[in-house]
């Protein structure tokens, strides 16, 4: 089963799933050092750029490990039943017969 399209994507699918919540993990644990640096305590629009960069930057972290979940779940349930449509013993020596 190595080497085809279909065995393939859901090793990519779950790569991606774990390097997305990698990615959002970091971004949680950097998040207080971001916000003293660069990021905007008050949210009062004073300065544009900084209130937009603060709030992607919420908004990522939040955003990536639910989909990263999912992307997750995703590969497995696509292993789930890439295995379950392969033939088994049994139905295979019934073809036989």
């Amino acid at each position: 089963m190595t080497g085809n399209p279909k065995s393939t994507l859901y090793r990519r699918t779950l790569w991606a799933g774990v390097v997305l919540g990698a990615i959002g993990l970091l971004i949680l644990l950097f998040a207080n050092t971001f916000m003293q640096t660069l990021g905007t305590q008050t949210f009062n629009d004073s300065n544009g750029f900084f209130f937009a960069l603060t709030q992607v930057y919420v908004l990522a972290a939040q955003g990536c490990l639910p989909f990263s979940a999912a992307l997750i779940s995703g590969a497995l349930v696509m292993r789930y039943l890439a295995l379950a449509s392969l033939p088994t013993k049994q139905q295979a020596t019934k073809q036989t017969m």
